[in-house]
């Protein structure tokens, strides 16, 4: 059974859309800034055991895993062979020789427990912009782009501001563009739970965030794939005719 780590405020209080991290722990290791109410503003961290990784892993949507302990060279092993893709943090004290030797298995970072809330927090939005092929803290998809952590969307070269769940909706799905994302798997994200009031809540954000964005020249930026979820296209060069450009 995971437990959550849920220090911080919810997502639609803080500054940018929720973190999904999978937090495998070593007993007796230490998670160290992942438990201060800093490092947890905007992470919803689900923490299990190491042996039920995989099950999480393939039954939820998470952003970054994070290993917590010493001896994880055989789990971070065991998921890079599965084709497991995530970025991965390994959170534990050891030598440059552990360091070089998760690295090689395919570690993304590896940082001692005592690496303040600031730190880590960079370290994991960096591990997750990468992850989406970004090296910057802008997110593309055609003429839209994401301004990760400004509450901001420029869409034809004109910045829209948005609200905070309305970022949170936005930022999963530009960092799975072109990816179906359920319903469910929003709401968890916005609301950290998934009920009736929080899904019909989610229908009308993001039906008022499409008024939004068709006003702008971008209806179809975000997608429904009925059935299934929401998904994020390419925004095309040219606005839709009847857009205001207007800042």
């Amino acid at each position: 059974m995971a437990s959550r780590l849920r220090a911080g405020p919810l997502p639609d209080q803080g500054l940018g859309g929720a973190m999904r991290i999978l937090l495998a722990i070593e007993p007796g290791a230490s998670i160290g800034a992942l438990a201060t109410r800093e490092a947890a503003t905007g992470i919803f961290c689900d923490s299990v055991p190491a042996e039920e990784v995989q099950a999480y892993l393939e039954a939820y949507a998470y952003d970054v895993v994070v290993l917590a302990g010493s001896c994880m060279a055989p789990l971070l092993r065991r998921l890079r062979r599965g084709n497991m893709m995530l970025p991965v943090l390994v959170l534990g004290e050891m030598d440059g020789k552990g360091r070089a030797t998760l690295l090689d298995l395919g570690a993304d970072d590896v940082v001692a427990p005592g690496c303040s809330a600031v730190e880590l927090t960079a370290r994991l939005r960096a591990l997750l912009r990468r992850s989406a092929a970004q090296a910057s803290s802008d997110l593309h998809a055609g003429a839209a782009t994401l301004r990760l952590g400004r509450m901001e969307l420029v869409v034809h070269g004109q910045a829209l501001t948005l609200t905070p769940k309305e970022y949170a909706i936005l930022e999963p799905l530009f960092l799975r563009k072109g990816m179906v994302l359920s319903k469910a798997s929003i709401v968890d994200q916005v609301y950290g739970a998934v009920d009736g009031p929080a899904v019909r809540s989610l229908d009308v954000i993001v039906c008022k965030l499409r008024k939004k964005l068709a006003a702008r020249g971008a209806p179809d930026l975000v997608g429904t794939v009925w059935g299934s979820g929401l998904v994020l296209h390419d925004l095309p060069a040219a606005p839709r005719d009847g857009a205001s450009l207007a800042a």
